[in-house]
């Protein structure tokens, strides 16, 4: 009988256990803490000496991209946002790359590697705050001439979407 007790508290707290195991599991696994409705300002290291601020992207249709050098997807994505900005660059369209790198100087060598034409800032904990946090790299958001987060995708951003999407906001 009392082996049988045993057996009965073994595997209450197995139970215990493994749900509370789960619950972590589902907390870390979200790619974002809390997505944003909109991009209020924000300052970062522009890689390329001195600071820039949202301010001066606001008013214009934005791709925020989050990135690093280290990240096989995002050097994976560069053809297709160079596409998009240069197709859409005449509209007031612009990119924004947030690089994840250790410092600036590695994000700089990035963006100089592959001839990136548009802002690259580097990353600070009240800018990833902002953006909700994502535990994950490519992350892309796209944000109206307002502020207002149009669309977010983590991970390889779907060209054709995202051009749907651009065109719709630009013109």
């Amino acid at each position: 009988m009392r082996f049988k007790s045993f057996k009965v508290i073994g595997i209450t707290i197995l139970i215990a256990v493994l749900f509370i195991a789960y619950q972590v599991y589902r907390e870390k696994s979200r790619p974002f803490q809390a997505l944003p409705e909109r991009i209020e300002n924000f300052e970062a290291l522009d890689v390329d000496g001195g600071k820039t601020d949202f301010k001066t992207h606001k008013g214009k249709v934005t791709l925020i991209v989050l990135s690093a050098s280290w990240c096989p997807a995002c050097i994976a994505e560069l053809p297709t946002l160079e596409k998009l900005y240069r197709e859409f660059a005449g509209d007031g369209f612009k990119v924004l790359m947030i690089s994840e790198d250790d410092n600036v100087r590695i994000a700089s060598r990035f963006k100089k590697k592959y001839s990136m034409p548009w802002t690259m800032l580097h990353w600070n904990y009240d800018l990833i705050n902002m953006l909700g946090n994502p535990r994950v790299i490519p992350v892309s958001y796209l944000i109206d001439k307002d502020g207002k987060i149009d669309f977010v995708k983590a991970g390889l951003i779907d060209e054709k979407r995202m051009r749907r999407a651009i065109k719709s906001l630009v013109r």
